[in-house]
Order: structure tokens, then sequence, then C-alpha cells
């Protein structure tokens, strides 16, 4: 599996996750920052290997 499909993985995750309703104030801040991360981490890989939005994984 290549990593820009395991970073897609873990950003929907996140995407999901972060919904839930139990989650603290903290928690949701460092997992927006780690989400941000994430994202900023596949366009990166989307500019590096020319994949377009609509060619995601």
């Amino acid at each position: 599996m290549s990593e820009y499909k395991k970073l897609q993985i873990i950003k929907h995750a996140l995407q999901h996750y972060i919904k839930r309703p139990n989650a603290t104030e903290k928690e949701l801040l460092e997992e927006k920052r780690l989400l941000d991360k994430v994202t900023m981490d596949v366009e990166s890989l989307q500019e590096k290997y020319g994949i377009r939005r609509n060619d995601r994984a």
C-alpha cells in the first residue's frame, strides 16, 4: 500500500473520529492539529506525484 493511500485512510478516519460526541476540547484540538498535518502531507504527495483530486485513491 502506498504512503499516499495510507495517509488518505488516516485523514478520512480522523475526519470521522473528530465528530464523536464525547470528545474533550483538548482531544479535539490535538486531533484537528493532526488532521491538518496529515492533510498537508496528502496535498504534498498529490503535488509531488501529479495526483489530481478526482484521481484520489
